[in-house]
C-alpha cells in the first residue's frame, strides 16, 4: 500500500502539483505511521525542521547514494556506445534508458543526466546532417542554423513532452533561441557578402547576441514570476534558465562594451576585464543586484571570472610580483564571494525593500 502512495506521491511532484521534497517528506511520514494516522504524525513532528535559509533555488537531484550509481552508469555506457557507434545509436539509448529510469523509476539525477546526453547527441547528429547536406553551399551556416532549429524543435519537444524533465523544456528553450541566432546572424553575413556592404561584424554580433539573451532571460523571468514561492516545476525550468542566460548576458554585454571601444580587436574572457576594469566592475555588480532581487544565485557565479581578471588588472597596477598579485586576486574574491554568500538573506531584503510593494508582491518571499 505504501508503495503505491509513494508512486502517486511521485507522480503527483512530477505534474508539479507538489515539490520533489514534499513528497519525500509525505513519504518519510507514510512510512513511520504503520498503525495508524497519530503515530505519524508523532514522527513528523520530530522530523528536523526546514532551516530559515535553506537553499531554495536548486532544483532537488539526489534522493540517495542509488541515484549517484545509475548516473555514472549511464555516463560511461553513453560515453562507450558514442565512441564504438555513430551518435544516432547514443540517442537512441537515452531514449530507452530515459522510459526506464525517468518514465518509470522517476529517478531525478538521471533524469538530468539523460537531458543533457541527449542534447548532445542530439546536436552532434544534427550538425552531422547539416555538413553532409550543405557541404557545398557557399555559406553553409545558414544550412546548419535551419538544420539546428528544426531539428531541436522535433526532437526535444517530444523529449520533454514524454518524460516531463525541466531542464529538458530549459534546454528546448535556449537551444532553439542558439540556433536561431546562428541562423539570422549567418543571413545577415550572406546578405553582407552578396551585397558588398560593409558590417561591423564584432558589434553586431555582440548585439544579436544581448538581444537573444535577453529574451531568454525574459522567458525565463515569466517561470520564476508564475511560482515565487518555488514549489512547481516551474522554478525548476527558470533555475535552468538562469544558470545558462546569466553568462550569455554578461559576456555578451562585456563583448559589446569591448567591441565600442577597441573595434575589430580579437576579443577574449579576459580582453575587456583587463582593459576595462572599472566598467566590468559595474556590470557584475549590476548582475548581482538583478541575482539579489530575483534570489537567484547564477548572476553572482556567473561574473566571478570576469571580476577576477577586473581585479587583477586593478592590482597590477601597484607593481607587485606576479606571485602577490594572483594571491591577492583570488583573495579578495574570497571575501567578495563570502560575503555575499553568508549575507545573502540580509543583502536581499536591503535590496527588495527599496522596490515598491506591487513588485515585491510577486517575488519570491524573503527569508531570514
Amino acid at each position: 500500500m505504501l508503495d503505491g502512495l509513494r508512486e502517486k506521491l511521485m507522480a503527483a511532484a512530477s505534474q508539479g502539483i507538489i515539490s520533489a521534497e514534499q513528497a519525500d517528506r509525505l513519504s518519510l511520514f507514510l512510512e513511520a505511521s504503520p498503525h495508524g494516522a497519530t503515530t505519524g504524525l508523532d514522527a513528523l513532528r520530530d522530523l528536523e525542521p526546514a532551516s530559515p535559509v535553506e537553499e531554495s533555488e536548486m532544483p532537488r537531484f539526489v534522493r540517495g547514494f542509488h541515484d549517484v550509481l545509475i548516473t555514472i552508469g549511464v555516463v560511461i555506457l553513453l560515453t562507450g556506445l558514442s565512441g564504438l557507434l555513430h551518435v544516432a545509436f547514443a540517442l537512441l539509448a537515452c531514449v530507452a534508458l530515459a522510459e526506464v529510469l525517468v518514465k518509470r523509476q522517476r529517478l531525478a539525477l538521471p533524469a538530468a543526466a539523460l537531458t543533457i546526453a541527449y542534447a548532445i547527441s542530439a546536436t552532434w547528429l544534427l550538425i552531422d546532417i547539416s555538413s553532409y547536406v550543405f557541404w557545398k553551399e557557399a555559406t553553409p551556416e545558414i544550412g546548419t542554423g535551419g538544420v539546428l532549429l528544426l531539428g531541436y524543435l522535433l526532437l526535444m519537444i517530444p523529449f520533454y513532452w514524454r518524460y516531463q524533465v525541466p531542464l529538458a523544456l530549459a534546454t528546448l528553450i535556449v537551444s532553439v533561441a542558439g540556433a536561431s541566432t546562428i541562423l539570422i546572424l549567418a543571413v545577415i553575413e550572406r546578405a553582407a557578402y552578396r551585397s558588398e556592404i560593409g558590417v561591423n561584424h564584432p558589434i553586431l554580433y555582440s548585439a544579436i547576441g544581448l538581444v537573444a539573451a535577453l529574451i531568454v532571460f525574459g522567458i525565463a523571468l515569466r517561470f520564476d514570476l508564475a511560482d515565487p514561492a518555488r514549489v512547481t516545476r516551474r522554478s525548476d525550468v527558470a533555475f535552468w534558465l538562469h544558470l545558462a542566460t546569466a553568462p550569455a548576458l554578461l559576456y555578451s554585454t562585456l563583448a559589446l562594451l569591448f567591441f565600442l571601444r577597441a573595434g575589430d580587436q580579437d576579443w577574449d574572457v579576459g580582453a575587456v576585464s583587463a582593459s576595462q576594469p572599472f566598467s566590468v566592475i559595474l556590470v557584475v555588480s549590476l548582475f548581482v543586484l538583478i541575482g539579489l532581487v530575483m534570489d537567484r544565485r547564477a548572476f553572482v557565479t556567473s561574473g566571478l571570472i570576469s571580476l577576477g581578471v577586473a581585479l587583477g588588472a586593478l592590482i597590477k597596477d601597484q607593481s607587485f610580483d606576479w606571485n602577490i598579485n594572483f594571491s591577492l586576486v583570488l583573495a579578495t574574491m574570497g571575501v567578495v564571494v563570502l560575503f555575499i554568500g553568508v549575507f545573502w538573506p540580509t543583502l536581499r531584503g536591503l535590496v527588495v525593500r527599496l522596490l515598491p510593494n506591487r513588485i515585491q508582491s510577486r517575488l519570491p518571499p524573503l527569508r531570514a
